[in-house]
């Protein structure tokens, strides 16, 4: 159906109006989104906002792809910082993983550079069977910035070198505010409510409209669930089923607190393996975030907050308010629904190790306004949204899974059990590769990329058997020179760096 509008003729079956069902950062990151992407075209964003479920004590570690998402947002970097006493992240740290107990480093950045058009790592390979005693991150910029506690930003001199990026930590609470004060500016229109019911079209079977808390009805073309875990609008109301990953991740706990402000703030954070679980140190400026995942069989809740103090060797932050929240990591068997799409934890629930949960948003959104349905039948849209989108939540799902899996960490049943677990076909076969010979097996849709993977590889203690071939073209010499060559120039670029400490304070206090 159309009719003529001023001279133009306009589709009414096209989208005209969506409504976003939520709360925190998935809800305010689609509003921002999809007003900057559809606003031109008329189509009206509500915000059925619901009580925020974020504390004063929680914090978010993202990947270098938010940094592309807030420019092309808008959002001023500096300004986000000071006002979420953000830090930086080069990569980040896990302790415990490996036997020897030696902290290694993930850098969102590359190790050393081709030689001979030949991938760094099949040299170092060679040069490590024949005694070499540098370990690979010795050969990664952001490794040893961070490890120095220097900070920078990538120029184009430092990009012919090396590939390097960063991420951020930020408290929550301020990020929140932030993002929704910026949509709002934007014009998405907002209405706050206790809760929300959905209704379906009886015929159809899709959503036709949401109940208020108090009484009103609110219809829309196509709505958002960002609700978080309780997925109100797609496990609700379109009783979809959800896809339980508990053989791959058995903890069932998280607890959220923060403790006081590390003396120096180093440009990462810290991921720690402890006799039963996973404890994480995220660096801010006014306070230290501590995530605590566990199995509520093998630690009781107050036992994890007294081995968070302990293990982090800060005293719990005096207005801090811990929060334990259970958790289940998986995801609902279809993200987009009928006319509901899911956002965030609302269609997957990951693991808090390797900072993925904003990820999550923005590949969400990212999909959606590739696949913006033309017309009111979005059934093509939502398959081919479905597949891209739980085929990268499974790779990161198998990235995070790597850690368990190829754990070092002796002498514990729960790391004992992780070690022995049957990881998916995809994981274990790009497993089986690298320690063949050296490769990473990309699939599509994946997040994480091959620097990322080498990383974690080698640094779990995965060494390939064997290297490329045509790394003997080039004589043990030349390759000697070319790694000396490049540590002098990470040592000389480190050297000029200025400390994480002095980089906050001139561009974000």
């Amino acid at each position: 159906m159309t009719t003529e509008i001023l001279g133009q003729t306009r589709n009414m079956s096209a989208i005209q109006s969506i409504v976003i069902v939520g709360r925190d950062m998935a809800c305010w990151l689609a509003a921002n989104s999809l007003k900057l992407a559809l606003g031109f075209s008329g189509v009206k964003i509500t915000v059925i906002e619901l009580p925020s479920l974020v504390n004063n004590c929680e914090t978010l570690s993202s990947l270098p792809a938010l940094e592309s998402l807030h420019r092309i947002l808008g959002f001023e970097e500096y300004e986000l910082l000071k006002l979420t006493a953000g830090t930086y992240g080069l990569g980040h740290s896990f302790a415990n993983f490996s036997k020897s107990n030696v902290p290694f480093f993930h850098p969102y950045a590359t190790h050393g550079a081709s030689i001979n058009k030949l991938d760094f790592l099949q040299y170092w390979i060679k040069a490590r069977r024949s005694g070499l005693q540098l370990d690979f991150e010795s050969f990664s910029l952001n490794t040893i910035a961070a490890k120095n506690e220097r900070f920078f930003l990538p120029t184009t001199e430092l990009y012919s070198f090396a590939k390097s990026n960063y991420g951020y930590n930020m408290q929550a609470q301020a990020y929140i505010r932030y993002i929704r004060e910026m949509a709002l500016r934007r014009g998405v229109e907002l209405i706050s409510s206790h809760n929300v019911a959905g209704k379906l079209d009886k015929e159809q079977g899709h959503i036709d409209s949401v109940f208020l808390s108090n009484g009103q009805e609110i219809k829309a073309d196509l709505f958002i669930d960002a609700t978080g875990a309780e997925g109100v609008l797609i496990k609700e109301t379109l009783k979809t089923d959800f896809k339980s990953w508990k053989d791959y991740f058995p903890q069932d706990r998280i607890l959220l607190t923060c403790g006081e402000k590390l003396k120096t703030l180093p440009p990462y954070g810290q991921t720690r393996a402890l006799n039963d679980s996973v404890l994480q140190l995220v660096p801010l400026q006014n306070m230290t975030g501590l995530i605590h995942s566990y199995d509520s069989e093998l630690m009781d809740d107050q036992s994890a907050l007294e081995t968070a103090a302990i293990v982090s060797n800060l005293r719990i932050h005096p207005n801090a308010q811990t929060v334990v929240t259970p958790f289940s990591a998986g995801h609902v068997s279809q993200i987009w629904v009928k006319n509901c799409i899911a956002i965030g934890e609302s269609a997957a629930s990951l693991h808090p190790i390797d900072n993925v949960a904003l990820q999550t948003i923005h590949l969400g959104l990212v999909h959606l306004i590739n696949l913006f349905p033309l017309g009111r039948d979005m059934a093509l849209e939502a398959r081919a949204y479905n597949e891209v989108m739980i085929s990268s939540i499974e790779r990161l799902r198998d990235f995070q899974l790597s850690h368990f899996k190829l754990n070092q960490y002796f002498d514990s049943p729960f790391w004992d059990y992780m070690r022995q677990i049957k990881v998916p076909d995809e994981l274990a076969h790009k497993i089986d590769l690298f320690k063949a010979r050296g490769n990473i097996a990309l699939y599509d849709n994946e997040t994480f990329e091959n620097d990322d993977w080498k990383a974690i590889f080698i640094c779990h203690g995965l060494m390939p058997e064997t290297y490329d071939p045509l790394v003997d073209q080039t004589s043990d010499q030349e390759a000697i020179r070319q790694f000396q060559a490049m540590m002098t120039y990470i040592k000389d670029q480190v050297k000029d760096m200025v400390s994480h400490d002095a980089f906050l304070e001139v561009y974000t206090q």
